[in-house]
Parts: C-alpha cells; sequence; structure tokens
C-alpha cells in the first residue's frame, strides 16, 4: 500500500478529484489509500486508539460534506487530508483540555516477531523515541512527524510546511540529528 501511495502522481491525484467531484461513492478510494496512513498519524499524536478511529471517521465526513465546495488546488489530496487531520487534533485537544504530548494507552501492542525478548527492546526504543521527541521543539517534532509517522514524502513535507523539497529535506535531516542526540544522551 506504502508503495502504492508513492508512486501516486499529481496528475492520477487530480483524475480521482474530478472522479470524487462527479460521484461522491468513489470516497471509497480515498479511503482505501489514505485511511491507514491517517490513522497512524492520527494514533501516534493522540495515542488512544478509540479516539483516533473517531477523528478518522470525522475527517472522511468533513471531506464528503466539503465535497461540492472543494477546488483543485494542484496539490496531492493527501495535503488537504492530513492538514485535515491536524485541524481535527487540534480541535479534539481544545476541547477536552488535554495536552498533545500526552503517552499511548498502555494496551497498545506495537507489531513484532513473536519472539519477546525483541518485542521487549521495541517496546523500551519506541519509548526511548517518544520521550526524545517531546523534547524536540515544535517545529522538529511536526517535521519527523510527517516524514516518519504519515509516511510523506519529502516533497509532500516541504508543501504542507510551505517550503520548497530541498529545504524539506535539510529540515528532515536536522531534526533526525537533533533526536539522535536527544536518544544518545540517554
Amino acid at each position: 500500500m506504502e508503495s502504492q501511495i508513492a508512486a501516486r502522481s499529481l496528475e492520477q491525484d487530480h483524475e480521482l478529484f474530478l472522479r470524487l467531484k462527479q460521484d461522491p461513492a468513489v470516497v471509497g478510494e480515498v479511503y482505501d489509500l489514505y485511511a491507514d496512513r491517517l490513522y497512524g498519524f492520527i494514533l501516534k499524536r493522540c495515542g488512544h486508539k478509540e479516539t483516533a478511529e473517531d477523528l478518522l471517521s470525522h475527517i472522511f465526513t468533513k471531506f464528503l460534506e466539503s465535497l461540492p465546495d472543494l477546488e483543485w488546488k494542484n496539490a496531492p489530496l493527501s495535503a488537504w487530508l492530513f492538514k485535515a487531520a491536524s485541524n481535527a487534533l487540534i480541535d479534539h485537544y481544545r476541547r477536552a483540555s488535554t495536552r498533545l504530548n500526552e503517552g499511548l494507552d498502555e494496551d497498545w501492542d506495537l507489531p513484532g516477531k513473536d519472539d519477546p525478548v525483541w518485542n521487549t527492546e521495541i517496546k523500551i526504543e519506541g519509548e526511548n523515541i517518544r520521550v526524545a521527541m517531546k523534547e524536540l521543539s515544535a517545529r522538529d517534532q511536526r517535521v519527523l512527524d510527517l516524514k516518519f509517522f504519515a509516511g510523506f514524502e519529502t516533497d509532500e513535507v516541504a508543501f504542507e510546511l510551505g517550503v520548497t523539497s530541498n529545504h524539506a529535506a535539510v529540515l528532515i535531516y536536522r531534526a533526525l540529528g537533533r533526536l539522535r542526540q536527544k536518544i544518545q544522551t540517554k
């Protein structure tokens, strides 16, 4: 699925957008393409499975409701969807008056092999990364979230941040360097 998304061109997104404008039932195709990435992005940010599922549902409902007024802006559909996801998370936290950097639910299982030692190591490393991420600046967190948790390509990160692709690549590289430093000092 990830390679299918990476291989999508702007022309393919435009064709899908045009079909959506004529037949809102095509939203199922958009859901199939982007729901997993959106869910992962939201889950990482909110840490609660049910909330992530609710917000994902809200995003696609809003997408359908907005469809008659949406105009093609020569940008990937993922840009609109991930912007909506960011806005949905902000609205959620405003309503709930909770902090954005709360930990994940205790019952959230990381995927892995059947080896309990491997799973334990992965969980420890995951926690170290989460702690180190919280120590980064908000911009570094956003850059790394978009690149690694949302699965954005560098061009998509650039579009979302309103910078050039080269600048986005530099931001990703530097954010990773700062994250690496935080992890190594622990």
